[in-house]
């Protein structure tokens, strides 16, 4: 069950419904393009053995967790959405994995290092050659709602 914040449901659904109207949607994609919102960061490879590439899933989570520390939550509102991608070194994608939107615990718990772990499984159909760096972006939606003017909770 979500959390409740001043008893609401975080999953707030007139929110979330507010979120995907039109006008609010481009008001949306004009933030998002001017970075409210958005954490990024980079970690260099190639990561060649276990060891390194799960100290690498150690760092991004670590990032992740203090990227989230930061964020904004209007009525409870605070989830994310997570994308990996690792560039060649020409700057092109040579494989990404986004985790969709989901809520901050997933990312203190198991599954958030098994997601990101199950991410270098998916790099591990790329040459080795062709890994350069590994490319991290986190958009937190409580951020964007905060900025839209949505009502402030106290």
């Amino acid at each position: 069950m979500p959390p409740k914040i001043g008893g609401v449901l975080a999953d707030n659904h007139r929110v979330m419904q507010f979120l995907r109207a039109p006008t609010t949607r481009r008001r949306v994609e004009r933030l998002i393009r001017q970075g409210v919102g958005v954490r990024e960061a980079a970690w260099q490879l190639p990561i060649d053995d276990t060891d390194n590439r799960q100290a690498l899933v150690e760092q991004i989570l670590a990032w992740v967790r203090d990227s989230m520390a930061a964020m904004r939550r209007p009525y409870g509102i605070d989830q994310v959405a997570l994308a990996l991608a690792c560039r060649d070194a020409a700057g092109r994608v040579v494989c990404s994995n986004s985790f969709g939107v989901v809520h901050p615990a997933l990312f203190y718990g198991a599954e958030g290092a098994d997601r990101i772990a199950s991410f270098f499984g998916d790099l591990g159909a790329v040459p080795l050659a062709s890994r350069h760096e590994v490319v991290g972006a986190l958009l937190s939606l409580g951020d964007i709602a905060y900025e839209l003017s949505l009502p402030r909770a106290a």
